[in-house]
């Protein structure tokens, strides 16, 4: 809800703060590289002291930064608030994904992916609330709203969730560096390609529709709709699978199919239509990023340091949330041409991805019963 509240309202925070549009595009940039830096510190606090605690931590640090954002009446107080919030930003998934590995022990690609399907409606629904309180009080009011809807959530959170006890965390957590081991830094890279890919297509997606395929405003959102509702079903569906066929299997079974998906998508079709089931087909394929990758870290990493597995992961995952969005733009300003920086920042990455998936050794598990 916070990235959808902030993405509608750049146009009034330039206004408010007299920003440029490298300021602006900036204001996503600063939250992620807080929160790459803050996931993997979350995460192995999230192993020493329980998710939960980390996770409230990280609810609190959102409400308070996005909260104060929208208060701040001075551009830097306003950009620190969003480095607070960035910091929120970075605990909250990595305990996330812990909480579900421990309350889904054999079920962790489904427990895995249902927190990606909850980023999904957060936004749909962010997008839509902010856009009407924007429209009706302002963009201070939108985020001084979406603050509070933090606050509840983390005394929601603090009331209902089970931790399990520091002391027992503490005695049976090894040190940071014997949590890291070879087969993660190989997942951690696959995660950078894969994310990478994600962060591309929905930085620069709509812009290939509305030059290059000509596609109105109207059909636009919509095909970026389909793509939403695409990785919703397709994480869901992939985690699913991947608990009865193992991680690997699954995630290389859909990153190669995803690769030529994307070529097809951005190379061949041309009508609404064709596109919006293109992306369909293309969204659900590369759907196993982040979620199927945290799990099977978690499963390759030591006993009790699926925290900090879940840490590095989404580390790396917001690292190319910063880097490939750029990467994508010098390729299209280079090419000119972008139809062809899209398939290079897409259908490249997602073929590295599956190979290095295909390097990992993944451990036999236990069939869910």
């Amino acid at each position: 809800m916070m990235v959808a509240t902030l993405g509608i309202a750049l146009p009034e925070l330039r206004q408010s703060f007299s920003l440029s549009e490298v300021e602006a595009g900036s204001l996503f940039s600063i939250a992620l590289i807080v929160a790459a830096l803050s996931s993997t510190i979350a995460g192995r606090l999230a192993d020493k002291f329980g998710p939960k605690t980390v996770l409230v931590t990280g609810l609190s640090l959102l409400a308070l930064g996005f909260g104060g954002a929208g208060m701040s009446k001075f551009q830097l107080l306003f950009f620190l608030f969003l480095g607070l919030t960035g910091l929120g930003y970075g605990f909250t998934p990595p305990s996330l994904y812990a909480l579900m590995a421990n309350l889904l022990p054999n079920r962790r690609g489904l427990g895995a992916s249902l927190v990606s399907v909850s980023y999904g409606i957060g936004g749909a629904i962010g997008a839509v609330l902010a856009s009407r309180i924007i429209a009706a009080l302002g963009w201070r009011a939108a985020f001084v709203t979406v603050g509070a809807i933090a606050a509840v959530d983390m005394l929601l959170q603090l009331y209902w969730i089970r931790n399990i006890r520091p002391t027992r965390l503490t005695a049976h957590s090894g040190s940071f560096t014997s949590a890291l081991f070879f087969p993660l830094f190989i997942l951690a890279l696959a995660e950078f390609l894969g994310g990478s890919v994600f962060w591309s297509c929905a930085a620069w997606i709509p812009t290939l529709l509305r030059t290059a395929k000509a596609l109105t405003l109207q059909e636009t959102g919509w095909v970026m709709g389909v793509l939403s509702l695409a990785n919703m079903i397709g994480s869901i569906s992939l985690g699913s699978l991947s608990d009865k066929l193992g991680r690997k299997r699954v995630i290389m079974l859909s990153a190669f199919p995803a690769a030529a998906a994307a070529f097809a998508v951005f190379y061949w079709l041309n009508s609404a239509a064709a596109i919006a089931l293109g992306i369909f087909v293309f969204g659900m394929l590369k759907a196993s990023v982040p979620a199927l990758v945290v799990a099977l870290a978690q499963e390759t990493a030591p006993p009790r340091s699926a925290g900090t597995a879940s840490g590095i992961i989404m580390s790396l995952h917001y690292t190319s949330g910063v880097v490939a969005p750029l990467i994508a733009a010098r390729l299209i300003i280079g090419t000119n041409d972008i139809i062809l920086a899209m398939i290079l920042v897409s259908s490249v990455p997602l073929a590295l991805y599956g190979s290095l998936i295909g390097a990992v050794r993944e451990r036999s598990r236990a069939l869910p019963s």
